[in-house]
């Protein structure tokens, strides 16, 4: 569990699509009505770098600043694919210039000098593998997103890859992000700063100076489960992904049923 005073923090949230993502339902002015409703302090979003040119990034950056006020910081930013590399996402939070890195390489050169905070997205979809530019130059490892791994548990997986990242730079943090398209499903999970006045929330996820918290539970920025937990929480992770598999095939055949039923003709 993470140390320090849990009662208190600046709540954010992480890993957020705009309508400046092709597949984003929310503009800023709706995600700012979204944080005020349930108390979050600043959203980072992760508009998809191939939807935008540089003159609508500028259009991004400026109208973050201009839905963003002391009570709500909406954070600009782009999460990068990659050719030849399918399933690596990386984001790049508070984002201050366009850049177009075509090659991890490039985005581990250029985005950490021009972003106030990195993350690898969802390491299950690129079977959590990491290239060791990346490894050496990113700030976090999303290890509960809340889309792929469901609101309910973090993911084991990259939990231990985590670990196995910290091993050579324990710098790096542990984040839940969101990866969240339609405000109207808020799966919950949130990162919530120490310091409740800290002036900027990137620099607070950076020193590890925060925790994630879900629906289910809470843990460090270090994602320091014990051998005991870690193994705990992979049978249940496995139990909720077999229930979430069987529910997947059986619901086709529930609806095929209720619609035969509600197309019968009644009785004489």
């Amino acid at each position: 569990m993470a140390p320090g005073p849990m009662n208190r923090g600046k709540t954010g949230v992480l890993h957020v699509h705009s309508t400046y993502s092709r597949d984003g339902r929310d503009p800023p002015e709706k995600l700012r009505e979204f944080a005020l409703a349930r108390g979050i302090g600043f959203v980072g979003l992760t508009d998809h770098a191939e939807d935008l040119s540089p003159d609508r990034f500028e259009r991004l950056a400026d109208h973050c600043r201009a839905v963003s006020d002391d009570r709500v910081l909406i954070l600009p930013g782009l999460e990068y694919r990659f050719a030849g590399h399918d399933g690596l996402h990386l984001l790049a939070i508070g984002l201050r210039r366009w850049i177009a890195p075509a090659t991890p390489a490039e985005f581990a050169r250029e985005v950490p000098a021009a972003a106030g905070f990195t993350i690898m997205a969802h390491p299950v979809l690129h079977r959590y593998r990491i290239p060791d530019e990346v490894a050496a130059a990113i700030d976090a490892i999303e290890v509960w997103n809340a889309a792929y791994n469901t609101r309910y548990l973090p993911d084991p997986r990259a939990l231990r890859l985590l670990g196995r990242v910290r091993r050579r730079r324990p710098e790096v943090v542990g984040i839940a992000g969101l990866d969240q398209h339609d405000s109207r499903n808020d799966r919950e999970t949130r990162v919530v700063l120490f310091d409740p006045d800290a002036p900027d929330p990137l620099a607070e996820l950076r020193a590890g100076r925060f925790y994630n918290r879900g629906r289910t539970m809470r843990f460090s920025s270090r994602g320091a489960f014990g051998p005991l937990a870690l193994a705990g929480l992979t049978v249940l992770r496995g139990c909720l992904d077999a229930a979430n598999a069987a529910h997947e095939r059986l619901s086709p055949l529930l609806a095929a049923r209720a619609g035969r039923r509600g197309g019968a003709e009644p009785s004489p």
